[in-house]
């Protein structure tokens, strides 16, 4: 079965100077790697941005606020 778990397979690219350097640029603004910021672009333009960005296991649910709802019923 294929895993989404690890990120095992490399791919090597090659980019102009300039888009290297808008790359690193785009890569810190958003806290990144450069290669990771790739990887996140190839992704989002793969499978759209539904499901970008990490889902957080660790927070507590409240009981008086569902999921999805924003301050309260």
């Amino acid at each position: 079965m294929v895993s989404d778990s690890k990120h095992t397979e490399r791919i090597t690219s090659w980019f102009t100077e300039r888009e290297y350097l808008d790359l690193c640029r785009m890569a810190d603004a958003n806290d990144r790697k450069p290669g990771e910021l790739v990887r996140v672009i190839v992704r989002r333009f793969m499978y759209g941005n539904v499901g970008a960005e990490p889902i957080e296991f660790n927070v507590a649910n409240r009981a008086d606020a569902g999921r999805g709802s924003e301050g309260g019923a």
